[in-house]
């Protein structure tokens, strides 16, 4: 069973199609895309802006359900991935950059007693937060989701996702789905795209955000060793 991030996405990447498909086709006559030139490049550019946006909701969208899967599943906090509690324990650099000596201390003694310091404990269900993990990720490049899911246990989501996905150019598409909308959204008067791009770009963001489902259903299975991790928790 998909995610709900990855059901929320296949609905979402609906209103990408739709804008596309109002775009003059590549085989029509030269005339009428020279009369239809400057909608068709609108729509392109929102189609891609809208692209990058809707990819960067999911990969929030995707965590958000790992901590729920982690925090409705997991019986005991020895269950967690470690890098996973520390990041809910401490929370983001800002709490480590601290001067204040007195503040310092205060944060130390929230972190010595939240529910997940001590491995051994049960863990009671609504500990975990997601904003703690989602807070902040925007363009979400290569480099942006490595790190990202690094907070949710998984250290090497991209070579994870070339064992399943080895096309090197499914993978070098993220960054250039990101550079290509840094460029429209900062008006880069050359930033343009054919519809044939914008064709090629959704159905690879569709492949990555498919791979990506399969690595963190099978990392939180793994951990907890569910079946189905989606559909337990669709049962709670």
């Amino acid at each position: 069973m998909p995610s709900n991030a990855h059901q929320k996405f296949g609905e979402r990447i609906l209103e990408v199609k739709r804008l596309l498909a109002l775009c003059t086709p590549e085989d029509a006559d030269y005339r009428i895309k020279k009369e239809n030139v400057e909608r068709d490049d609108a729509l392109l550019r929102g189609a891609h802006v809208l692209l990058c946006s809707h990819l960067e909701g999911y990969f929030e969208d995707l965590v958000t359900d790992a901590i729920r899967a982690y925090d409705a599943l997991a019986s005991h906090v020895v269950l967690l991935p470690e890098s996973l509690r520390a990041h809910q324990v401490t929370g983001g650099i800002s709490k480590w950059e601290v001067r204040d000596p007195s503040k310092r201390w205060q944060i130390m003694q929230v972190w010595a007693a939240h529910p997940l310091i001590q491995t051994a404990a049960e863990k009671p269900t609504g500990c975990m937060e997601a904003s703690l993990h989602t807070d902040g990720f925007s363009n979400p490049g290569t480099n942006e989701i490595d790190a990202l899911f690094k907070t949710v246990g998984i250290p090497d989501v991209w070579e994870l996702f070339r064992h399943i996905e080895p096309d090197q150019l499914i993978f070098r598409s993220m960054n250039a789905i990101v550079n290509r909308r840094n460029q429209i959204a900062h008006g880069d008067a050359n930033a343009t795209i054919t519809l044939a791009d914008a064709q090629l770009y959704v159905s690879r963001a569709e492949r990555i955000a498919h791979v990506f489902d399969k690595i963190v259903s099978e990392q939180i299975n793994l951990q907890l060793t569910y079946q189905d991790c989606w559909v337990t928790l669709d049962t709670l």
